[in-house]
């Protein structure tokens, strides 16, 4: 059996075959020999976002440009219902949006915006009225007789999205495509490119370094590691369901914490041994698990999923002191970093921060009016049934919290 069939991607919903993309085992060399893309398969259906994201140097923008056409790639590339593999990329009727995509300076904003629609011989009248409706989507209306160079960056970004937005292509790619825009104007216009995929039912490809960009704009979230795709799911699933340790971290909002454990049963039950301490499971372990019973496992606890020992009088929760080396107020909560005696797991897809031998880190989701400072002794709880657990030697899922529910 290929190994791509024992991929999680192949057991994520996917829409059924349909004129979108199709990228199928798709493969790209760096000028050096090195894979930056590892056999890449990926369906987009008709009006549906998939987000990419990934690590610096994953193969985000690869991916890309592959399917654009502006690097040669093996394997098989279907856009629009069409095998465009060997085709240039003016051919491939794809509109692309990069983070630093740039406008024609002698020309006005209008014209920028419509320069696709010219060279398709669109009627001055019809691509008049496309840009106007187009321009004032984006709040640019009354800068349509402006030059590039009297524009913001902000103002610039817009432009170009409106360059892409207004034509009607078989697929829009959008590489970073608001990563010069401030938070509010990133959070309007992500949810605008959304709505109007779906609108003109164009298949599209948003690379982003940000999961939580990814996981609010996509219809679903493909996340690649090293040029291959790790897992695809939708992003509820991608963020409850992790298939490895790497996913489980990466996409969490902020840093986690991590333990190494070995599973242990007491009867019926189970329980996770960390050092001296044991975090009872009070739940029948799945028969799946049997052969992991004495064998390490990495744990992998989001901050929202550990407590304060000091506001928990929960029986049920190991509580673990340490102290305060980091704190970081975010507005609604503060993150506390709690160095705790316990030893960290060596896992692949996981770098835990240098520390001691012995010793890990905890991140503690706090009130935001809670008094912590850096050199506090803090006790954390942490509840077995709220963990991510993994095999240390793989990276790969043995449960998640929704396992045990």
């Amino acid at each position: 059996m290929d190994a791509r069939d024992r991929s999680p991607i192949r057991n994520a919903a996917a829409p059924a075959a349909a004129p979108g993309i199709r990228l199928d085992d798709v493969r790209v060399d760096h000028p050096d020999g090195t894979m930056a893309l590892d056999g890449v398969t990926l369906d987009v259906a008709p009006g549906e976002v998939v987000a990419v994201v990934g690590p610096s140097g994953s193969g985000k923008t690869t991916l890309l440009r592959a399917a654009a056409g502006l690097v040669t790639a093996r394997g098989t590339v279907e856009i629009g219902g069409r095998d465009v593999t060997h085709l240039a990329p003016r051919d491939r009727n794809v509109a692309m949006v990069f983070e630093t995509g740039s406008l024609i300076s002698s020309l006005s904003v209008e014209d920028n915006i419509g320069f696709g629609l010219r060279v398709q011989r669109m009627p001055d009248g019809e691509r008049h009225d496309r840009v106007a409706a187009e321009a004032g989507r984006l709040r640019l209306a009354r800068l349509l007789s402006r030059r590039p160079a009297t524009l913001s960056v902000g103002e610039r970004g817009r432009a170009h999205i409106g360059h892409a937005l207004v034509r009607r292509p078989d697929a829009w790619l959008f590489d970073e495509p608001l990563g010069h825009l401030d938070p509010v104007e990133r959070f309007d216009l992500r949810h605008r490119l959304a709505r109007e995929a779906k609108e003109q039912g164009v298949p599209t490809l948003y690379v982003t370094h940000d999961p939580a960009e990814a996981l609010a704009v996509g219809d679903r979230v493909a996340v690649l590691r090293r040029g291959r795709i790790v897992q695809v799911a939708t992003p509820r699933d991608l963020y409850a369901r992790p298939v490895d340790a790497f996913v489980a971290a990466f996409v969490a909002p902020g840093p986690v914490g991590l333990l190494l454990a070995r599973i242990v049963r007491s009867g019926r039950f189970a329980g996770l041994q960390v050092g001296d301490r044991t975090l009872p499971l009070w739940h029948r372990l799945p028969a799946r698990f049997e052969d992991h019973i004495g064998t390490p496992v990495a744990l992998v606890l989001r901050a929202e999923d550990v407590q304060d020992g000091a506001t928990t009088d929960d029986p049920d929760v190991a509580r673990l002191p340490g102290t305060v080396v980091s704190t970081e107020f975010t507005g609604p909560c503060v993150l506390a970093a709690v160095e705790v005696r316990a030893p960290a797991p060596d896992c692949p897809g996981l770098e835990p921060p240098p520390l001691p031998a012995g010793t890990t880190r905890l991140v503690v989701r706090l009130p935001r009016e809670h008094p912590v400072r850096i050199g506090d002794r803090l006790t954390v709880a942490v509840d077995a049934a709220r963990v991510y657990a993994f095999d240390e030697r793989t990276g790969r899922e043995l449960w998640h919290p929704s396992d045990l529910d």
